[in-house]
């Protein structure tokens, strides 16, 4: 047999020990731990591992059910096997509920242990060698190079001109450095944000959504990061689950990373990334970091997905001009925001989207330009808000 590489994702000293001396010369084996799943994932690419042979804690064993489940959703093809120190019948069906193929006693026979690898190992998945992928690829990421750069602004905008394309098409919009009280700038208050979502998220499902998450705009619902909270940490494996589940659920969803942790969430959730949203002002320190980390973020992103290169705050009369930012950051520009503080301002105060409060300022136009090119050339003008202040009388501050 061929010798290839085996994901092990195993914190017990002890069962590693044990794995590492019954599959001598089985392949070569890859250790990693459940809390770094964004390596977890990389691995899996890099590696080009069929097999992943994962631990079942009898201390918090829902954690390495979700991480059976990420492995499961992000590779269906993989083949998953569950390291269990007791092979009771719960415990065997919720591995298989996880996604799990098959289920091994710690310290069974070394024997039996290659035997049954071998088994899996002779059945190559059809899509074995593919890249690194999601079963639902609905996720468009929004991430800026700078703390200045407003994404929210710019997330809220994206996500309210995707929605009125069409009712019929449901969109999520996520803003994880805003909290219950707003979400993004707009009057809106929910009780409900993303912490309380990963504090469960195998119970996230349609009747929970249409529960905890009132419509904003027919189609489009939001939803806040909460308070002081790192999404990518211990629940990084809670955070990949959820938004799994979720965009089982919307036609799409568009998150707003910001600033702060933009590295870390395109590196754990990548993988979901159907387009990504890079933002900066047109100043030449930005200019520089958008090379470096559209560079960096690249490979952790599938291969089919797009990358918008969007300017905020761009002034046609003042340097640099468009061309000298396309061969200064080695990427195209999607689109070329406008500051137009009159109209952004007024959008902000009233709390509604731009489209709704200044639906002719030049800022909207280029807005309909980038959703038109993120939706295959749809116009989102058909459907389009007027009469700048009336919006407001007319759709009032819907909670």
């Amino acid at each position: 047999m061929t010798e290839e590489s085996l994901l092990a994702v195993v914190e017990d000293e002890g069962a590693y020990a044990w794995l590492d001396d019954a599959l001598q010369g089985s392949g070569r084996i890859e250790r990693v731990s459940r809390s770094d799943l964004s390596r977890v994932l990389r691995l899996l690419e890099a590696t080009n591992s069929t097999v992943a042979l994962v631990e079942v804690s009898d201390v918090d064993s829902s954690q390495s059910m979700a991480v059976i489940t990420a492995l499961s959703n992000a590779r269906p093809w993989i083949t998953v096997m569950a390291l269990c120190r007791y092979a009771d019948q719960e415990t065997l069906l919720q591995c298989m509920r996880a996604g799990a193929r098959d289920c091994v006693i710690v310290g069974c026979e070394a024997v039996e242990l290659r035997d049954r690898l071998r088994r899996h190992q002779l059945v190559r998945p059809g899509h074995v060698g593919d890249e690194l992928t999601s079963r639902t690829k609905n996720l468009i990421l929004v991430a800026g190079v700078s703390p200045r750069v407003d994404t929210t602004f710019l997330t809220q905008n994206i996500a309210a001109t995707m929605a009125s394309c069409s009712s019929q098409q449901t969109t999520l919009a996520i803003d994880v450095v805003s909290n219950s009280e707003q979400i993004f700038h707009l009057e809106n208050r929910g009780t409900y944000d993303l912490t309380q979502l990963l504090a469960s998220p195998d119970t996230v499902d349609h009747t929970l959504i249409e529960t905890a998450l009132e419509e904003y705009r027919p189609g489009l619902r939001l939803l806040a990061g909460g308070t002081g909270v790192d999404f990518l940490g211990d629940q990084g494996v809670d955070l990949f689950i959820a938004l799994s589940r979720l965009m089982g659920m919307f036609d799409r969803i568009i998150l707003n990373v910001g600033c702060e942790q933009h590295s870390s969430w395109i590196k754990t959730i990548g993988v979901h990334v159907s387009d990504l949203i890079v933002a900066a002002h047109p100043e030449v320190g930005q200019l520089k970091a958008v090379r470096e980390h559209i560079a960096n973020w690249r490979p952790h992103l599938p291969k089919d997905s797009e990358v918008h290169f969007v300017i905020d705050g761009y002034e046609s009369a003042i340097p640099p001009s468009l061309d000298d930012v396309n061969g200064s950051t080695g990427v195209e520009v999607a689109a070329a925001f406008p500051m137009d503080w009159k109209h952004r301002l007024e959008s902000i105060n009233l709390g509604v989207p731009i489209r709704e409060s200044a639906p002719r300022s030049a800022y909207n136009r280029k807005m309909n330009g980038l959703v038109s090119d993120l939706m295959g050339g749809r116009d989102p003008n058909i459907k389009s808000v007027q009469g700048g202040w009336v919006a407001k009388l007319m759709h009032g501050n819907k909670a």
